[in-house]
């Protein structure tokens, strides 16, 4: 486990595939102490390395830019990169930047999703928010 200003990273090997997830804020301020755990896990040459993102509150350029570097040496290496369940801010800096195409999304509880949009059109904000931000 790694402890950075504001973020928390833990790394685990499960056959072959390595897990990092991440909590809390990831920015300028503590974007090397990831890219430094995302390094480790490549240098570990598994088949896969996911990148949860789940319970990321802050995700800033910085954390995108170590994202993409990583993603580049993944495809050297030949590991699957993949973030995991990534979180409102995480997917709206994706979209934004139009880096998803990049960085492939695998939803490790995809009922999650569905849960989260029951009951409302396509396109409609949920209740209590339009699209300035909150009521």
């Amino acid at each position: 486990m790694v402890r950075a200003p504001d973020l928390r990273i833990e790394t685990r090997r499960s056959g072959g595939t390595v897990r990092c997830a991440l909590v809390g804020a990831l920015h300028q301020d503590n974007q090397e102490a990831f890219a430094r755990a995302l390094a480790r896990g490549l240098r570990a040459r598994p088949d896969r390395l996911r990148v949860d993102l789940r319970a990321v509150d802050l995700f800033t350029s910085a954390g995108l830019n170590a994202l993409l570097r990583a993603g580049l040496a993944a495809r050297v290496l030949g590991v699957a990169l993949a973030l995991d369940s990534p979180s409102r801010c995480v997917r709206r800096v994706l979209e934004s930047t139009r880096s998803a195409p990049y960085l492939p999304v695998e939803n490790s509880d995809p009922l999650r999703e569905r849960r989260a949009d029951r009951g409302r059109p396509p396109g409609r904000p949920r209740a209590g928010r339009d699209p300035a931000g909150p009521r």
